[in-house]
Formats: structure tokens, sequence, C-alpha cells
């Protein structure tokens, strides 16, 4: 039991000294900024990222603190601000994929019933479905169901 304490104790010291990592940053090929814990490789020029390994005031648990370095924190805000772009189109197409399934259950429900159905074109003429138009129109409905439904 006293071993297994001992380890723990010896494994809690050494956890500052692993997450006070080196940060480089460099220019690559194309001109952009890269950032990592391990040195580029082929002799590419390179400058070490202050860190602090020392955790915050605000009592944050460590790692290195590369906000001191202006391009990294304009970096991360680009980075942010990408993600919620993706996110919002994300959303968005989810919201289009929901609308386009309760238009097409509707219309299917519609077109199941049975009965005459009608409709009024754009010279404000009547339009009645035939049998092979329903079941054209069913069979569409049905494919936007697979397609944009996730029930």
């Amino acid at each position: 039991m006293k071993k297994l304490l001992l380890v723990l104790c010896c494994l809690l010291l050494a956890m500052p000294l692993i997450a006070s990592a080196d940060m480089y940053k460099w220019k690559d090929k194309n001109g952009k900024w890269q950032y990592s814990d391990t040195p580029p490789p082929g002799g590419v020029a390179y400058t070490k990222v202050v860190t602090d390994p020392a955790p915050t005031s605000s009592g944050a648990a460590g790692g290195a603190n590369v906000s001191k370095d202006p391009e990294w924190k304009s970096r991360a805000t680009q980075d942010a601000a990408q993600k919620k772009l993706e996110e919002d189109k994300l959303a968005e197409e989810a919201r289009a994929r929901e609308a386009r399934c309760k238009q097409a259950k509707s219309v299917k429900a519609t077109f199941e019933q049975g009965g005459r159905i009608v409709s009024v074109n754009e010279n404000g003429e009547r339009h009645y479905y035939g049998d092979q138009e329903r079941a054209a129109i069913i069979q569409q409905s049905r494919e936007v169901i697979e397609t944009d439904c996730l029930e």
C-alpha cells in the first residue's frame, strides 16, 4: 500500500514537467503559420512560443499558456469563428431537411387519401390530378421522405 502511495506521489510531482512542453511556431511552404510541440522538420526556421507552465491564478488546471502570443490568439479566434459558421450551416441544413420531410409527408398523405385532388395553375384554371400523376407525386414524396426524414 505504501509503495502504491509513493508511486502516485511521484506521478503527481512529474505532471507539471509533462504539461510544460515547449511550443514551436514556423511558416510552412504555403506561408501559413504552424504550431506544434515538436520542432519543424528539415531545418526550417522556427521560434519558441512563450509558455507559462504554472497554473493561472483563477485555479484552472495547468498546461501551456500560449495566449500571450497574439498570432496564436488570433488563430484561435478565427478557428472558433469558422467552427461556429460550420455549425450554423449544419443547423440550417438540418432545418431545411426537416421542412422538406414535413412537406413530403403532408403531400404523400394528401395524395394517398383518395378522392379528387385539384390545383389552380398560374392562369387561374383548375387542374385535376389523374391516377398516374398521383402515383408519381406519391413516389417522389416517398423518395424525399427516405432521404430527408431521419425517423
